[in-house]
């Protein structure tokens, strides 16, 4: 009988042993993709918006362009886009799911986003390729669905109106005339209330030019924000701002051309 009980005491330890070594083996796997996941999780998170606005004039000067199958825009900064970042990476969150593109959606906003979000990479096109390739990057993370994501960014636009502020100060379309770039800084700073981000590009005569606006927008898609993390880009202290004609855009810089490897998608 002692022998027995022994033998059946040693086979609940084992058992037990067992238990508590898939118990554990269950936990640290719990903990280990716990780990594993949690930067996947935060990689997907954003917090603020990066409004981008491209004066075409800049992308001209330098890049073949051409007439959009819709006929001319307007000759105005572009929203190149609203982008997704977060700020603890200070890299841009993109592709969040496969939620498709409708461009029916937009078809209330079709005025604004071919006057004021045009693609003038040639060969001329109507945009919605454009606008196609910017919802599946950074739409699809903004927690809007797709007519609220442009609208936003199209009203943005329209609030910053830096060709207002830039004109307000005396900043002209000139193909000629050197401006300060801190100017250029403060006048839009002073509109927005808010500090922006200028990204030049090299232009006519080795010139640098101001080419695109870097406004950051809290992640509620309203209020304009000092920018938590900023881009870095090059630009001498004297810049151009290159005029840009919208009624025939592919005509601009056929003398002397300056090849730059700018996208404008």
């Amino acid at each position: 009988m002692a022998i027995s009980s022994l033998l059946a005491s040693l086979s609940k330890c084992s058992m037990e042993a067992k238990r508590s070594s898939t118990v554990s083996g269950v936990v640290v796997a719990f903990l280990l993709g716990v780990l594993f996941v949690s930067p996947l999780i935060n990689a997907k998170s954003f917090d603020f918006f990066l409004l981008v606005l491209m004066w075409p004039g800049a992308y001209c000067s330098q890049s073949t362009c051409c007439m959009p199958t819709t006929g001319p825009p307007k000759n105005d900064f572009f929203v190149r886009g609203l982008w997704t970042y977060n700020s603890d990476t200070g890299e841009a969150v993109t592709k969040c799911n496969g939620t498709s593109f409708d461009v029916k959606q937009l078809s209330s906003l079709m005025d604004d986003l071919h006057s004021y979000w045009s693609n003038i990479k040639c060969p001329s096109n109507n945009g919605i390729g454009n606008w196609k390739s910017t919802w599946k990057t950074y739409g699809v993370c903004s927690g809007m669905n797709e007519t609220a994501y442009f609208e936003t960014a199209l009203q943005l636009r329209t609030r910053v109106d830096p060709l207002y502020l830039l004109n307000k100060n005396g900043i002209l379309q000139s193909s000629w005339k050197l401006y300060d770039i801190s100017d250029i800084e403060s006048a839009i700073a002073e509109g927005i209330k808010a500090t922006p981000v200028l990204r030049c590009s090299k232009g006519p005569w080795g010139y640098f030019q101001l080419y695109e606006i870097y406004i950051c927008v809290d992640k509620d898609g309203k209020s304009i924000i000092e920018c938590p993390v900023k881009p870095r880009f090059t630009c001498y202290r004297k810049v151009l701002f290159y005029p840009f004609d919208n009624e025939q855009p592919h005509n601009i810089s056929t003398a002397n051309p300056i090849q730059m490897p700018i996208s404008v998608e």
